[in-house]
């Protein structure tokens, strides 16, 4: 059963479960424009620019040599009411409204994972500056989106992704997503470059905890880089 736990205003606002038209971009305080003519189709996880497909994804190029059998094991506890994908909708959306200022429901098995993430200070006084953004590399026909880009009450610019892990042991165990992020500080140096990223940060919620990696976006870069040009040898083989 769905509760109402954070309100804007101490009003609970109504979530629609369905929806015929795509979702508005979300309101921010600095908003960076999105790229004109990027698109993303969720369903299909793929992304198209001035109507061109693109080949690939940041989530698609990390992952290519992921051995069958831990792939396997990923995608079985992926699905159901339960699953990791459930649980990642949940408190990314749970984040995404609470950086919004909105009021916030969610299924009351979920508040472990969400009311540590929403208390953790690094959201506490930022300004947002983008959420849920949209990044691509035409050159490598590529497409990708980070969950936050943030001023922190310190004036840093830091841009994070949310992983979510299903015990409290896993937070600590949990690695940073370096390469992810780098692909994102690229992208963004490229359509944005008078924003520069002061700080890469992973965010890892876990029940009753939540902890925040953080990394100098040269090292992120640094790992992408490498990253991309050992999938790039890959496609020299297709």
């Amino acid at each position: 059963m769905p509760i109402p736990v954070r309100a804007c205003n101490g009003v609970a606002l109504q979530v629609e479960f369905a929806h015929t038209v795509p979702e508005a971009q979300p309101f921010v305080l600095n908003p960076m424009r999105p790229i004109d003519g990027l698109e993303f189709y969720e369903q299909w996880h793929r992304y198209r620019l001035h109507g061109e497909w693109l080949n690939h994804s940041v989530t698609q190029v990390l992952s290519h040599d992921m051995p069958r059998e831990k792939m396997a094991m990923i995608m079985k506890y992926k699905d159901g009411p339960d699953g990791w994908a459930a649980r990642g909708n949940a408190c990314h959306k749970a984040l995404e409204k609470h950086l919004n200022g909105e009021g916030i429901i969610f299924d009351n098995k979920w508040a472990p994972w969400i009311d540590p993430l929403l208390d953790c200070p690094l959201f506490q006084g930022a300004e947002v500056i983008a959420l849920e953004y949209r990044l691509c590399d035409s050159h490598k026909s590529l497409g990708g989106s980070f969950d936050f880009l943030l001023r922190d009450i310190e004036g840093k610019v830091v841009l994070g992704d949310l992983k979510t892990v299903s015990k409290k042991p896993a937070v600590k165990r949990r690695e940073p997503a370096t390469k992810q992020l780098g692909a994102y500080v690229a992208m963004l140096n490229d359509h944005h470059p008078m924003l520069p990223v002061d700080e890469c940060v992973t965010v890892i919620s876990g029940p009753e905890e939540c902890k925040v990696l953080k990394q100098h976006p040269d090292e992120c870069l640094g790992q992408w880089v490498d990253a991309w040009d050992f999938f790039e040898i890959t496609l020299e083989d297709w």
